[in-house]
């Protein structure tokens, strides 16, 4: 009897805002909803994917889960237990096994650094070795990365993208993580490099049986990498399911929009062309976010409260058409 994957993270209701417009004194007048009612599971070995527009909320989500942002409201579990009251040694073993790797990864390897120290730094903050085992144990990164050891003393600046890129994994490896927050890790790459760096991801985890939390706007990327998807929308979760259901049985107007809008997805398949109304962006106290945007809105929809609702077990959407 094959085993059920054990689930790392659990987000339940998850919220943050942030203030937006401040007045001459100081007070809050107006805040912005970066996360709304948010809740999510990723399990051992799968890569759960997150796409949406810039400033939909993907990127706080991540900061999230890292715990480098506190929610305003709801809970993040790792394998059950609340991290807002794990201490000491319980809350370290949590920022060892949840790392992080970056969109731009020469903004996040310190110039100062060789490469085997930036790759080494939290195996030795963590453990007691010595410097020929902090740099045994990244030479041996650095080779799992598809890197030659004959980087390790080189500076970040002699590196190119992707080989930049490369360390940073290297580095968030270095803890052996069971999850990794990987936040646009190849937008600010090369389109032939990207395509290195999403099969190292795959070969990692067809390796490690490591967790990725895959942020990012390339469709094409996350259709290639993500056993689930999540698209965001100003804060909420609007559509959620397998990769499949989401690129191939899509339900919400907004996702189908962001499919049709990449050509190469968009060529595989039949679907008739979605239209987004020529309206302002506009913030709304209550209903469906997409409202002014949508072609195919209704009245009731002002009143929606963003319900999910279920097509199949696994495939789920915020739109009041599927009432």
């Amino acid at each position: 009897m094959k085993n059920t994957p054990t689930e790392i993270l659990r987000l339940e209701g998850v919220s943050k805002t942030f203030p937006l417009k401040k007045d001459f004194f100081g007070r809050v007048k107006k805040l912005l909803k970066a996360v709304n009612n948010v809740s999510l599971f990723i399990k051992q070995g799968e890569t759960l994917g997150v796409i949406g527009e810039s400033g939909c909320g993907k990127s706080t989500l991540g900061k999230i889960i890292l715990d480098l942002e506190k929610p305003d409201r709801g809970t993040v579990y790792y394998k059950g237990r609340d991290i807002s009251k794990l201490k000491g040694k319980d809350y370290r073993e949590y920022r060892r096994n949840v790392q992080a790797v970056f969109q731009n990864p020469q903004s996040s390897l310190n110039p100062r650094m060789k490469i085997w120290e930036i790759v080494s730094e939290g195996l030795r903050i963590n453990f007691k070795l010595s410097k020929k085992e902090l740099k045994e144990r990244a030479l041996s990164l650095l080779n799992e990365v598809g890197l030659p050891s004959s980087y390790a003393d080189s500076y970040p600046h002699q590196l190119s993208g992707g080989q930049k890129q490369r360390v940073a994994i290297a580095r968030a490896l270095a803890l052996s993580p069971e999850l990794i927050v990987a936040d646009e890790p190849t937008s600010a790459l090369d389109v032939s490099v990207q395509a290195q760096i999403v099969n190292l991801f795959m070969d990692i985890q067809e390796k490690k049986g490591i967790s990725y939390f895959f942020i990012s706007h390339s469709l094409p990327v996350v259709e290639a990498v993500s056993d689930r998807v999540l698209v965001m929308y100003k804060g909420y979760v609007v559509e959620e399911g397998k990769t499949e259901e989401v690129f191939k049985e899509t339900a919400h107007p907004y996702t189908r929009l962001l499919i049709e809008s990449v050509p190469e997805l968009f060529s595989k398949k039949e679907r008739k062309a979605v239209t987004t109304l020529e309206a302002e962006d506009e913030e709304l106290e209550k209903g469906c976010p997409f409202y002014p945007r949508c072609s195919v809105r209704k009245r009731e929809c002002l009143s929606y409260d963003m319900e999910s609702f279920k097509l199949t077990e696994t495939h789920k959407v915020s739109c009041i058409l599927y009432l």
